[in-house]
């Protein structure tokens, strides 16, 4: 049954929920209502139309549930864009970090101690790092001396000596390439421990 279109009517009573029934036809079932019930909704032209159901395709843009005497029993608010989906997404990410972060610190000073306790590991891994590739860089030096020394006296330098400046010049480039991702890992903890020492400070004030 459809109704010739009303004027809008003033809402009396308001709800946050979204409709269970989005991309369905609104029905009496879908509430716990007694009695029988009417849907007020929007056409495509903005008009409101009274009617025992809210066809699949107006769903979207929310709906009133009335009695017979036309009081306002629910409200069903229009959907949420995609935009709007996405930025309350945001805010609960947001928000969840924020509980996350007030519970492991008690203030910006201890978050300050986690990142010089974090960092001071990482430096001293570094520090073990670069201390291993100077002394594989001497030891590079001595062997390629002595093949300079053999060759110098016009003999053919060993196979084995060759071979053992290679590993050497191998296990430097695997020490510089692990010393790189450490200094990167440094740089980053860096950056996360600023922006939460930032944060715990706005939500914290």
């Amino acid at each position: 049954m459809k109704i010739a279109p009303l004027l809008p009517a003033t809402i009396l009573a308001l709800s946050a929920a979204c409709s269970p029934v989005w991309g369905q036809a609104a029905k009496k079932g879908d509430f716990e209502f007694t009695g029988k019930v009417l849907y007020r909704y929007k056409d495509e032209q903005g008009v409101q139309v009274l009617d025992d159901l809210v066809p699949p395709r107006y769903i979207a843009g929310g709906y009133e549930v009335l009695n017979l005497s036309g009081r306002v029993l629910k409200v069903v608010p229009p959907q949420p864009s995609g935009e709007e989906l996405a930025e309350r997404r945001r805010r609960e990410a947001q928000r969840e970090e924020d509980l996350k972060l007030l519970k492991r610190y008690n203030s910006v000073a201890d978050i300050e101690s986690a990142r010089s306790r974090k960092l001071a590991v990482i430096e001293q891994d570094m520090a073990i790092m670069r201390s291993n590739i100077t002394s594989l860089g001497r030891q590079i030096e001595q062997e390629e001396n002595a093949a300079a020394r053999t060759q110098r006296n016009g003999r053919d330098v060993a196979p084995e000596l060759l071979a053992r400046i290679a590993d050497l010049k191998e296990e430097i480039g695997v020490l510089k390439e692990r010393l790189s991702r450490r200094e990167a890992e440094a740089e980053r903890f860096n950056k996360e421990f600023n922006r939460a020492a930032s944060r715990y400070a706005e939500i914290s004030e």
